[in-house]
């Protein structure tokens, strides 16, 4: 249940899905002829003992199945269709087979056809748990947030403690009610049902640094432990001290990230904010460039790099940077505000 598709990997308005079927033979049909244009070479890459069991084994729909999965997970949503396909002319009431019909569509953006087959498993099985999460999440992905939370509820009626439908519930609270503290709540509830639900405990921690909420750290130490070479991890991590003005946690987490991810313009530019804070005026200008370095097109940087020559009395130089961060973006204020006060100052 918890590899549920991304939520936003979806590129997708209802209007611009092209097919007009649901989960009716007719796509079958169209999908099934694509078995006569693959490859079999490329079809049978890397999953041969796959290929061989469908080969020994063509009536029996688990085969197809587990191939069709196969390719989802290498994004080779051609190959996985044709399979899909096979699957729902073997049995088309298999609900494990319209789980997998909705998702080979799903992620070929033909989300109507998703949602009625996901409709379709839920009427022909009213307790599967799985087609309701999927359904629930393409509803959220829409923002039809009511039929979302309506989904979720249906399965926490039938098991109390899924932690993936608390975590759908609490991103629909917070888009829906804007209510970011039972947002947090519910995200919680999901931990606690999976303490090593990755999502959900990226969301807790994400969510107490807008609440300034100090439970925060204990997430993020467990996302560090789940997963220790995750540079956003760090970078949010560092968000979260700097919230607090925790400024040596801050360093070493933005510190961390930079380290596994050398091109982390914004984590340059918050070790600089926070050593322009200290009062370090030079180490600030290091971290600084350093930002620059790493994204040339860079507003805030030219602006805290020139804010920190200003500081320092070197004026022609922050005028540089200033009419650089403008030449970016125009309409930034306190770098327009800069200008204007360095250049009074020249003048002078």
């Amino acid at each position: 249940m918890k590899r549920l598709l991304p939520i936003f990997a979806i590129l997708f308005i209802w209007a611009c899905d092209s097919s007009s079927g649901g989960a009716g033979t007719s796509n079958v049909d169209s999908t099934a002829a694509m078995l006569d244009t693959l490859n079999p070479v490329e079809a049978n890459a890397g999953n041969d003992s796959l290929s061989e069991y469908v080969r020994n084994n063509p009536f029996d729909v688990n085969g197809f199945i587990n191939r069709a999965k196969f390719y989802l997970a290498q994004q080779n949503a051609r190959y996985a269709a044709a399979d899909a396909a096979m699957a729902m002319e073997l049995d088309s009431a298999n609900p494990e087979v319209l789980l997998l019909w909705g998702d080979v569509h799903y992620v070929q953006n033909k989300t109507r056809v998703s949602r009625d087959t996901w409709k379709k498993c839920i009427q022909q099985n009213p307790d599967n748990i799985e087609c309701r999460l999927k359904l629930a999440e393409l509803y959220l992905a829409i923002q039809n947030y009511r039929e979302s939370t309506k989904l979720v509820n249906e399965v926490i009626e039938l098991d109390p403690r899924n932690a993936v439908a608390y975590f759908i519930k609490a991103t629909n609270v917070r888009d829906l009610a804007g209510d970011t503290a039972l947002s947090l709540r519910y995200a919680q509830q999901a931990i606690e049902y999976d303490p090593d639900y990755f999502a959900a405990l990226d969301y807790a921690a994400t969510m107490s640094i807008y609440l300034k909420n100090r439970v925060g750290v204990g997430y993020f130490q467990r996302m560090i432990e789940l997963d220790p070479d995750n540079s956003a991890t760090y970078y949010k991590k560092g968000m979260y001290h700097m919230e607090f003005d925790d400024y040596n946690e801050a360093i070493q987490a933005f510190t961390q990230a930079t380290q596994l991810r050398p091109t982390d313009a914004e984590s340059y530019f918050n070790l600089g904010y926070i050593h322009l804070e200290l009062g370090l005026n030079r180490e600030a200008l290091a971290y600084f460039n350093a930002s620059i370095e790493a994204r040339q097109v860079n507003h805030r940087a030219y602006y805290g790099r020139g804010f920190t020559y200003e500081k320092m009395g070197d004026l022609l130089r922050a005028r540089e940077d200033y009419a650089q961060a403008l030449a970016y973006n125009p309409g930034h204020y306190a770098s327009r505000v800069g200008m204007e006060r360095v250049e009074g100052l020249i003048n002078r």
